[in-house]
């Protein structure tokens, strides 16, 4: 299944590659998956559609890919140079050994909200129900185990059902096919609409977590560092657009995720706007929080170290050359 996807991978680069004007194949390309349709994930298209890789000197491809695992295999086998993930599925990667590497990343704190459905009120009525999550081994199921402990209860004591992404989790969610499921923050508003209940809020109790980030192939990174600075570059001014320029980025959210209601994304961006940070460095307290779980247990892992798997270089290099400093004005 996964050499399928893979290949639907390469074929689809291919596809949109043919499509690309004459001077933009002159370009330097770069493939780029996005794993989910939120805001974060939001700034790699955001960079696209203001051209800013093609201001770089860049030729951009870029692919969704739903669940770490598969984007992962498509790193590792040099298919695309980068992919917006979450810290968990790298790390787990890494662990089994692999060279995943964090360039960026634009979120140190998890922030999921665990929803169940109007009769379950509790953290005490929690036991034997049914959870969705997107894929074992991703962010979902290491962000409902992370929250299920923080209110008191054994994941052993839950069924943890394979559903899919987050539209697909709460479909299943208002069907009753499941009790509840962890979606990314703010989701107060979808909560209110359909009487959910929000037993436990991750951004308010500030849990450390590699939230989401930027990342590739440690070699193939190496291979194409002035590709993978251009990138930056046209990364870091996306966030600039999408913190300073309200109006377009709320436009650009409602379709890049095609959520209509203009309510549901004015929270969302809201919440978003001053988590993601201008420089987006990678935190090794962030990373951390990934790697401590996931070794837990198991005395072969125990010398897993977080500082291998996130680097700055590439961002403190923009800010050496004052690319930054020009960027920021400041």
């Amino acid at each position: 299944m996964v050499k399928l996807l893979i290949t639907a991978i390469a074929s689809s680069f291919l596809l949109v590659s043919l499509q690309r004007s004459a001077s933009a194949l002159a370009q330097d390309p770069i493939r780029v998956i996005y794993s989910s349709v939120n805001p974060h994930a939001s700034l790699v298209w955001i960079a696209e559609k203001r051209g800013l890789y093609s201001k770089y000197g860049l030729s951009s491809v870029l692919v969704y890919v739903p669940g770490g695992s598969t984007a992962i295999q498509a790193l590792v086998s040099g298919d695309v140079e980068l992919a917006q993930l979450t810290g968990p599925p790298g790390v787990s990667a890494n662990l089994r050994g692999g060279d995943i590497l964090y360039i960026a990343m634009s979120d140190d704190r998890m922030a999921y909200q665990l929803v169940t459905r109007r009769d379950i009120k509790r953290a005490a009525e929690l036991k034997g129900r049914r959870f969705g999550i997107s894929r074992f081994g991703s962010s979902s199921e290491f962000g409902l185990r992370t929250m299920l402990k923080t209110v008191g209860v054994d994941a052993k004591d839950v069924s943890i059902l394979q559903i899919g992404n987050e539209a697909e989790r709460l479909v299943a969610l208002k069907s009753g096919s499941i009790d509840g499921s962890v979606f990314n923050a703010p989701f107060g508003a979808e909560a209110k609409r359909f009487d959910f209940n929000i037993i436990a809020d991750a951004g308010s109790l500030g849990i450390p977590y590699f939230n989401t980030g930027i990342c590739g192939s440690a070699k193939v990174i190496q291979k194409n560092e002035t590709k993978i600075m251009n990138f930056l570059r046209a990364y870091l001014e996306a966030i600039k657009i999408f913190k300073t320029e309200p109006e377009y980025t709320r436009k650009a959210l409602a379709q890049f995720t095609r959520v209509g209601d203009p309510e549901l994304v004015r929270e969302a961006y809201e919440y978003n706007r001053e988590r993601i940070p201008d420089v987006p460095v990678p935190s090794l307290a962030a990373m951390q929080a990934v790697v401590d779980p996931l070794v837990a247990g198991d005395p072969k892992l125990a010398k897993a170290d977080a500082k291998n798997y996130i680097t700055d270089r590439y961002l403190k290099r923009l800010e050496e050359e004052g690319f930054v400093k020009k960027l920021l004005g400041r």
